[in-house]
């Protein structure tokens, strides 16, 4: 695919300020971009670009660029990512029900949909327009999927799940498996059914691996916008707000709730039945262990306001240089008493 620097910033709405004409064939990360590539860069990282040599590089504000075309928009990252799809598109998927799937007959799927070969759907599911269902995906009964929805090969979708649209979910997620719940007498455990569903909302994305349980009673949910990473665990009744980040390796216990704009970083730990404000932020490996109020940046085990924990760092790194102080005036102090 060739474009030029004009054609592309059409596409996104942009201004070009310097060589409109220029040839872009492909894009590119601002370190590796050459004269036919396209790129992008924000503060601080525009301070390179008389270094870089790229045919055009999208900016959200003038700067010094050397001898680089520039493209001005609101948000060079999502104009960035427009370009990416629009350079390397996703692979085509035929639409239609292969031969080897196996579809309840109370099934119904919406328009334009695709389930591929050896997919498995059960009773009284209904999956919307334009969906693609990809290999050995298996979508237990009344399911509900919105349209849009692209689900990977491998994903397990248990009875009574409801899925809102544009829905990705990545490989191998488990959505719906019944929630850890025990009664234990004598030391014997024994399981308490759970029998409630998970419920997603529009536009949420779910990473490889990833595993949200089903509610004990009522909902395990997700809320619009929400972009969950690999290998998360989400337990049962744990309600998450929309436009929330849970990064790699997060665990949820049950009955937890979150705001809006939540962030969890990666391997943060998450005790349950507390509840989470709106825009909370939680660096990686964040132990939570109680109610968190809402605009607040978190950090450390158990997570406490990130200038706290920055404190608290800089005096462990110093332990051992203050150890040999306090000897230092143990000592003084035991020559002064001797005096005496």
């Amino acid at each position: 695919m060739k474009r030029t620097v004009k054609e592309l910033a059409e596409f996104l709405g942009g201004r070009v300020i310097g060589d409109g004409t220029r040839i872009i064939e492909d894009v590119k990360g601002l370190a590796e971009a050459e004269a036919g590539d396209i790129t992008f860069a924000v503060d601080p990282y525009t301070e390179y670009l008389p270094k870089i040599h790229a045919g055009a590089v999208i900016v959200e504000k003038e700067v010094p660029a050397g001898d680089n075309t520039l493209i001005l928009v609101d948000t060079p990252r999502l104009s960035f990512s427009k370009l990416l799809e629009l350079f390397h598109p996703r692979q085509s998927v035929e639409k239609g029900v292969h031969a080897t799937a196996v579809i309840d007959k109370t099934a119904v799927l919406g328009d334009n949909t695709a389930v591929m070969a050896y997919a498995v759907i059960g009773k009284e599911v209904y999956i919307g327009a334009n969906s693609v269902i990809y290999p050995y995906v298996f979508i237990g009964d009344r399911v509900r999927i919105d349209e849009g929805a692209v689900i990977y090969p491998g994903v397990v979708i248990f009875e009574n799940t409801v899925i809102g649209k544009n829905a990705v979910i990545r490989s191998h997620a488990v959505i719906g498996g019944e929630g850890f719940g025990f009664a234990t007498k004598d030391g014997v455990h024994t399981r308490i059914p759970q029998i409630g569903n998970v419920v997603i909302g529009d536009d949420v994305e779910i990473g490889a691996g990833t595993a949200i349980d089903n509610g004990t009673l009522g909902s395990t949910k997700v809320g619009r916008g929400t972009k969950i990473d690999n290998l998360v665990h989400l337990g049962h009744n744990v309600e998450i707000g929309e436009d929330c980040f849970v990064i790699a390796q997060t665990g949820i216990a049950g009955s937890t709730k979150t705001g809006h704009h939540v962030t969890f970083a990666g391997q943060t730990g998450c005790t349950g039945h507390i509840t989470i404000g709106d825009n909370v932020t939680f660096a990686g490996k964040s132990g939570i262990i109680g109610n968190v109020p809402s605009n607040t940046i978190n950090a450390g085990f158990p997570a406490q306001p990130h200038i706290e924990w920055s404190r608290t760092q800089v005096y462990l790194r110093r332990l051992p240089d203050l150890a040999k102080t306090v000897k230092q005036l143990e000592k003084r102090l035991a020559a002064l008493e001797g005096k005496e």
